[in-house]
């Protein structure tokens, strides 16, 4: 750990550089610093008006003539015909031979010439916030391109850092949950499915430091395609713990009993044909918590052998298990699956089923009362079967 500072490359595309803008930069390292041990990241990006940047990271517009930047709102990672993406689409060409867009060879200018060789070498991952327009544009049948355009993209930002995915001077990456963005269930999905696929890979040492991020607001409670700026900051702080806890595991440093990426589903079953039983493995929470408004069932979906059935409310049974009533399934009951903000909800701030962490967790040196907080019950990439 003594190599490491307590930052992360943030690339993306609007939101990330939102999240730059509202102080989720600062906040994350302020919280990786106390939770590690280590160092606060700054690095002099020798810019007029610029004395140091905390993290790894530099919005749009603020050096040109070259660009160099990561962050770059309405930029997918991808789309035929798009010369200004992340990442060049050649039709017929396998992704993991795709080049850098023009928005690519900005950010990776950015790691190459803006950074210094100990920059690079002490940068403790990457943050890899990047879904909107991709889970707006992209269909059922992109889904392993999509997820070989991942690959492809957190391969070309660690050869800029000279730094590989695993091994002793590996260099982690991190995601999020697609935001509620745009109108396309079809889009979210598809995203999910590639995201999945990369998080299955090993080889990509690729997880989700946020894998909820429905329980949110439109920015400034109307512009529906950002977050607001009070969820980024939560953001922030969850996912300081998420990648925290990653690297004393990874470390041999014990978690110090931390909190991770929050309680996941780990199982399902079908009461009745209007009824499914959720089994939910804690974190490091002991108990189920809900919201009034949560209990309509916002976010859950019931899929009957693949078609989508009304869900009409939710129900904390115990400590780990949920109820969820929904239109009568007509099928065999082992073809019953579910999922929570799968298609893209927004459930609202406050309103996720989340665990009772705060009511158990010590204080952190270094960290106020805003970080003892609950944290919200995983969001699915893919559908949970019976």
């Amino acid at each position: 750990m003594s190599r490491v500072k307590a930052g992360l490359l943030i690339t993306g595309q609007s939101n990330a550089g939102f999240f730059l803008a509202d102080g989720g930069t600062w906040i994350l390292n302020k919280g990786l610093s106390s939770l590690l041990g280590i160092a606060e990241a700054d690095f002099d990006p020798r810019l007029n008006g610029f004395r140091t940047i905390g993290g790894y990271a530099l919005g749009e517009g603020a050096h040109n003539n070259p660009s160099m930047a990561t962050t770059f709102g309405g930029t997918p990672l991808w789309a035929p015909g798009d010369e200004g993406a992340f990442l060049t689409h050649r039709s017929g060409t396998d992704p993991s031979r795709w080049q850098p867009g023009s928005t690519g060879r900005s950010l990776d200018r950015f790691v190459r010439d803006l950074l210094t060789a100990r920059d690079r070498a002490e940068c403790l991952g990457i943050l890899w916030i990047h879904t909107e327009n991709d889970s707006q544009t992209k269909r059922t049948g992109d889904t392993a391109t999509h997820a070989a355009a991942i690959r492809r993209h957190l391969a070309l930002i660690r050869a800029a850092f000279g730094r590989p995915a695993s091994g002793p001077d590996e260099l982690p990456a991190y995601g999020w949950a697609p935001i509620p963005y745009g109108n396309s269930a079809e889009g979210h999905r598809t995203v999910r499915a590639a995201l999945a696929a990369v998080i299955a890979d090993p080889a990509q040492n690729f997880r989700l430091a946020l894998p909820q991020t429905g329980d949110s607001e439109a920015r400034d409670g109307k512009d529906w395609s950002h977050r607001d700026a009070a969820d980024l900051r939560i953001f922030a702080r969850r996912a300081a713990y998420a990648v925290a806890r990653h690297h004393r595991e990874r470390h041999g440093l014990g978690t110090a009993a931390l909190p991770g990426p929050g309680p996941r589903i780990s199982l399902i079953r079908a009461e009745s044909p209007t009824s499914t039983l959720v089994t939910v493995q804690h974190d490091r929470g002991r108990r189920l918590k809900a919201s009034a408004a949560a209990h309509d069932g916002r976010g859950w979906s019931i899929f009957d052998r693949g078609e989508q059935r009304a869900v009409t409310a939710m129900e904390l049974k115990t400590a780990d298990q949920i109820l969820i009533r929904h239109e009568a399934c007509t099928g065999d009951l082992q073809r019953r699956s579910l999922g929570y903000c799968l298609n893209g909800e927004q459930v609202g701030r406050g309103n996720a089923v989340t665990d009772d962490w705060s009511r158990h967790a010590s204080s952190i040196p270094g960290l106020d009362q805003e970080w003892q907080i609950d944290f919200p019950l995983q969001a699915s990439l893919l559908p949970v079967g019976t």
